[in-house]
């Protein structure tokens, strides 16, 4: 026998905490209260770092203009301020070079990290740029290996090992990238981490190169990537892992999640490469903001300041020309824009009904789009949000504005949203003062 009195009784205390949350005004730490009721973490027994490689791989992207190297320093900053702990930067050209000394100057020489190959001339150049640490990336897979097919494994393997050495003698810590890691060999891999690790690295990044790594527990070595964090865990003597997603078959984001998840209890943190917007080498990779908000919304971590991720996604937008998809999860210009009567109904009742969470928490705003779709509760919540008035079902003047715009995609030869300044114009000849 269904008891729907306990239910009831359920969904009215369930309710009543949302109440909280409004269309107008965000308070964080009421926020803070409902997430924790409405989405209860499972707390995760290990630290998220942050390793943002957007001025690396991301700048990498195909077609992507390279930024001023005053920009560059200050997406830099930007991820500092948002509480990203190490940024991966690259150093060979002049502006690459310029760019690392103004981040100095502004006091992030200590979270930034030279990428190099596996040469000691790399090294030297990181060196003389007062890096303190270097990522040291060299492929781990045969398919990889057939840029040299007359150098013998062993070789290689030494060739990174001397290249840590090196890079240790002169004070650095030491990450090793092993790239096209879900398509090696771990039987290579595992003597590959071990050599390196007795070397003097601490961290070694699993690169997911062409995306092609899976999340499933249960898959085998070389692809599952929770697999491959057991594994290196129980035979390979390195400190902690990395994970590095590609984002190839759409998976980066639950690959990395994956990898987190799998990693905790078995390391007490964790390093994360991503990168912000996900921009990076052909699809891209798996996305700063997104790990943050899902370790953030699911995990209950609290480490970072999420007010910043709509603005640094604005200034990267401009300083690289970068045309961010508008529907992009969590800080693209419709992330949290309604349209459809039915969405805004919901709104009107919680804005909890059709978002997340409030836009406010990531330095968004929510936008209301009058067009095609749009009733009498969209259009009244895009008067009130114009005129800072509350607007009555009943004024006379909001039946005349429903009945003027609805007018206007009867024919079907309307296919585009009113626009602000439109919409101003019409509310004003039924009589509403705009402020």
């Amino acid at each position: 026998m269904v008891d729907f009195e306990k239910m009831e009784q359920f969904r009215r205390r369930y309710v009543e905490k949302m109440k909280g949350i409004t269309l107008t005004d965000f308070d964080l730490d009421k926020w803070e209260k409902i997430r924790e009721s409405i989405y209860p973490p499972r707390r995760l027994n290990l630290d998220v770092i942050i390793d943002d490689t957007t001025l690396r791989d991301g700048l990498q992207m195909a077609g992507l203009v390279s930024p001023l190297p005053a920009d560059a320093a200050c997406i830099a900053e930007f991820l500092r301020d948002i509480g990203v702990e190490r940024l991966e930067v690259l150093t060979y050209t002049k502006s690459d070079k310029e760019a690392i000394r103004i981040m100095q100057d502004k006091g992030l020489g200590d979270m930034i990290a030279a990428w190099c190959r596996a040469s000691k001339e790399d090294v030297d150049s990181a060196l003389q740029l007062d890096f303190k640490q270097i990522g040291i990336s060299h492929p781990v897979s045969y398919i990889h290996f057939e840029k040299w097919s007359d150098v013998p494994l062993q070789n290689l393997v030494q060739r990174v090992a001397d290249t840590v050495v090196y890079a240790k003698d002169h004070g650095l810590d030491v990450f090793v990238h092993g790239e096209d890691s879900t398509r090696a060999d771990w039987e290579f891999e595992r003597y590959l981490i071990n050599t390196v690790a007795e070397a003097g690295a601490t961290v070694y990044r699993i690169c997911d190169t062409i995306g092609c790594g899976s999340a499933d527990p249960n898959d085998p070595l070389p692809i599952g990537i929770p697999m491959k964090v057991r594994k290196i865990k129980e035979e390979t003597k390195i400190p902690y892992i990395e994970i590095h997603a590609h984002d190839d078959l759409g998976t980066s984001l639950e690959n990395t999640m994956a990898a987190i998840r799998a990693a905790s209890g078995l390391y007490d943190k964790v390093y994360v490469s991503s990168t912000f917007l996900g921009i990076g080498e052909r699809s891209g990779n798996v996305e700063t903001e997104k790990v943050i908000m899902n370790c953030y919304l699911h995990h209950g971590m609290k480490k970072w300041d999420l007010r910043y991720l709509r603005e640094l996604t604005i200034f990267i937008s401009s300083a690289l020309k970068y045309n961010v998809p508008q529907n992009k999860s969590i800080v693209g210009d419709l992330a949290f824009a309604h349209e459809s009567g039915v969405h805004i109904h919901g709104l009107m009742a919680s804005p909890l009904t059709y978002e997340l969470f409030p836009p406010e928490l990531v330095g968004q705003k929510r936008t209301i789009v009058i067009g095609k779709r749009s009733g009498k509760h969209g259009i009244r919540l895009k008067l009130e949000q114009l005129t800072g008035q509350k607007i009555s079902e009943d004024d006379p003047r909001l039946a005349k504005l429903v009945e003027i715009i609805k007018d206007k995609f009867v024919s079907g030869l309307r296919r585009y949203p009113i626009k602000d300044t439109e919409f101003r114009n019409l509310a004003q000849k039924v009589g509403f003062e705009m402020k």
